[in-house]
C-alpha cells in the first residue's frame, strides 16, 4: 500500500503526519474544539454518540503520536514526552469509557 492510498486515518495511525502535527494538530486542537462542540450538544444520546466518536478518535490520535515519537528524529526529550502523553491520555479515556458506559445502567 503505497503512502496516497493509505487515507487519512491510516496515515494517522501510521505516525506519517510527523510529531508535532499529529500532537498539536490532530490531538490537542481537534480535542479543544471537540469539547467546545461537547458544551454546545443539549440533547444527551446526541452527546453520548458525539463522545463515543471523539473518544475513538482520540484512540487514534494516540496511536499516530506513539508511533510519530518512535520515528522522530530530533530530540529525543520531545518523543519522551510525548509518550507520557499518551499514556496519561489512554488512562483518561479509559476513565470516561468507564464513566460513560456506568451512565447507562
Amino acid at each position: 500500500m503505497t503512502e496516497n492510498e493509505k487515507g487519512f486515518f491510516g496515515k494517522l495511525l501510521a505516525g506519517d503526519y510527523g510529531l508535532a502535527k499529529t500532537y498539536w494538530l490532530y490531538g490537542v486542537l481537534v480535542g479543544f474544539v471537540g469539547r467546545i462542540v461537547m458544551n454546545i450538544i443539549t440533547t444527551s444520546d446526541l452527546l453520548f454518540i458525539f463522545t463515543l466518536a471523539l473518544m475513538a478518535y482520540q484512540i487514534c490520535v494516540l496511536i499516530g503520536v506513539w508511533r510519530a515519537a518512535k520515528q522522530y528524529k530530533g530530540e529525543q526529550v520531545w518523543a519522551i514526552l510525548a509518550q507520557i502523553a499518551v499514556i496519561l491520555g489512554a488512562i483518561f479515556i479509559a476513565f470516561g469509557l468507564l464513566i460513560l458506559l456506568g451512565s447507562l445502567s
